[in-house]
């Protein structure tokens, strides 16, 4: 079985976070797949079960684990190579078929050789932490007063967004994984995604981690599923601020840096101010390895 090894949200072999990718999956079954997923290591390995073609591509995504309906890093890296294996144009749209839905991808030309991904990131209704903060904070290695209060804690799909005052805090966390998701588990949650507004660059409008034990990730470098989400949440809270009449804004989301793997997810949010309809996330990526994997 033929595999790519992928870094995505970044152009630096070793930063960003890394997926496996194997572009001719048809006929492989959810078991194999699984196995093959555990074999590669990476937070997620994507498989292209059909296309490039009028429909477009058809993707199924595994853990180490188990398998999830989306992910943004490894959709990455698969387009990315697609594009670079010439299999797809460097620039035009297509969609991207996946247990989240149909969604919308565009590649535009980024570089003398690469593509940029740009990925419409699906829609979960913003929820109450079923959770109590006061249980899931220590077992991230965290206190209350390093929250940030003037933003809501909420749920989002399967995990919970929770905001800090200071990057230096958010580096400090030292969560207990086992304790961790045995906790969330019951809620139907996998993981707890800590941001900042204190960034490391100027350009930026949050920093972040994610810790997702429930997926047998222990954190997740770099995270498109969740930025795009976050992208909502900060327009919706005004820190993304979108015209009062309508358009689209662009900001940039860290993440990984904590980890010695930064990465850089563009973020475009379109609505009103107040109210986020749509957010895509974009990245670039680069190819590390190929290689035969004999299961």
């Amino acid at each position: 079985m033929q595999v790519s090894i992928v870094d995505a949200f970044t152009q630096t072999p070793g930063a960003g976070n890394r997926a496996g990718v194997v572009l001719d999956a048809a006929g492989l079954d959810e078991e194999v797949m699984q196995r093959i997923a555990a074999a590669v290591g990476a937070s997620e390995t994507a498989f292209v079960l059909s296309g490039p073609s009028e429909e477009g591509v058809r993707l199924r995504y595994f853990t180490p684990v188990d398998e999830i309906d989306f992910c943004g890093h490894a959709t990455v890296a698969t387009f990315h190579l697609l594009a670079e294996r010439g299999l797809l144009p460097r620039s035009g749209a297509t969609r991207l078929e996946c247990a989240a839905g149909t969604l919308e991808v565009e590649l535009e030309t980024a570089g003398a050789r690469g593509s940029r991904v740009w990925i419409v990131t699906p829609r979960h209704p913003w929820l109450e932490t079923p959770v109590p903060l006061s249980q899931v904070l220590p077992l991230v290695g965290g206190t209350v007063d390093m929250v940030d209060t003037s933003l809501p804690v909420h749920r989002n799909a399967h995990r919970l967004v929770v905001p800090f005052r200071r990057r230096e805090d958010v580096w400090s966390l030292a969560p207990r994984s086992g304790a961790l998701a045995e906790l969330l588990r019951p809620h139907g949650v996998s993981g707890v995604y800590v941001f900042t507004r204190d960034t490391r660059e100027a350009g930026s409008v949050a920093h972040s981690r994610y810790f997702v034990p429930g997926l047998g990730i222990a954190e997740d470098p770099v995270t498109g599923s969740a930025a795009g989400p976050l992208g909502m949440y900060l327009a919706k809270q005004g820190v993304i601020v979108l015209p009062s009449e309508g358009g689209v804004v662009r900001a940039r989301i860290e993440q990984g840096d904590a980890m010695g793997k930064p990465g850089r997810i563009e973020v475009e949010v379109s609505g009103r101010a107040g109210a986020p309809e749509r957010a895509r996330i974009g990245g670039v990526a680069v190819t590390v390895f190929e290689g035969t994997l004999r299961p």
